[in-house]
């Protein structure tokens, strides 16, 4: 990952798009059932821009990488502007404090959106859960697969996408580039 230059311009992905990154948290490598590939490739044919400006990199490994060692593994996920967080990983992995860390790091434009798919019923414990190890204004809960695609697509098509604010992308690649340099 480079700092960009404030007047950098994004061309056509056979010139140098801006890579996103995606950093998925989950011991079946799947959200919902669904493999990541798969969800991206049907909510970014609508994304303006897409496979011009902005490449998506998914990263599904990210669980391993928190258990194997969590400091260096923040280098890794900060890359990635968009978590995606099985609810178990952080109740019941062991991790909630790395997590609550890697999470209170994370930029302000990063998006870290958690999923559920327990009962209904546990809906309330687990949020009260979640809000007591996240405590970050950039974490969202989902509860269903369409609402994890829309929320990834718009995601995806307003926050991350340079050719809506470009200004932002460069921003948040510019902080993350400085984070990961005071960690190393």
């Amino acid at each position: 990952m480079e700092r960009y230059a404030e007047d950098r311009e994004f061309e056509p992905s056979d010139e140098k798009p801006h890579n996103e990154g995606i950093s998925l948290f989950s011991d079946s490598k799947a959200c919902y059932g669904e493999n990541l590939e798969s969800i991206l490739n049907e909510i970014t044919s609508d994304i303006s821009g897409y496979e011009e400006t902005i490449v998506v990199d998914p990263h599904g490994e990210c669980l391993d990488l928190m258990r194997d060692d969590p400091v260096e593994a923040e280098k890794t996920i900060l890359k990635s502007s968009l978590w995606l967080i099985h609810y178990e990983s952080i109740t019941e992995s062991g991790l909630k404090e790395d997590f609550r860390k890697a999470i209170q790091a994370t930029p302000p434009r990063t998006m870290v959106c958690i999923w559920i798919d327990a009962l209904e019923e546990e809906y309330d414990d687990i949020e009260d859960a979640l809000d007591k190890i996240t405590d970050s204004k950039n974490v969202y809960t989902v509860k269903s697969m369409p609402v994890l695609r829309h929320s990834m697509r718009q995601y995806l098509d307003m926050s991350a996408n340079p050719k809506r604010g470009r200004q932002e992308v460069i921003d948040w690649n510019n902080k993350v580039c400085d984070l990961i340099d005071a960690r190393s």
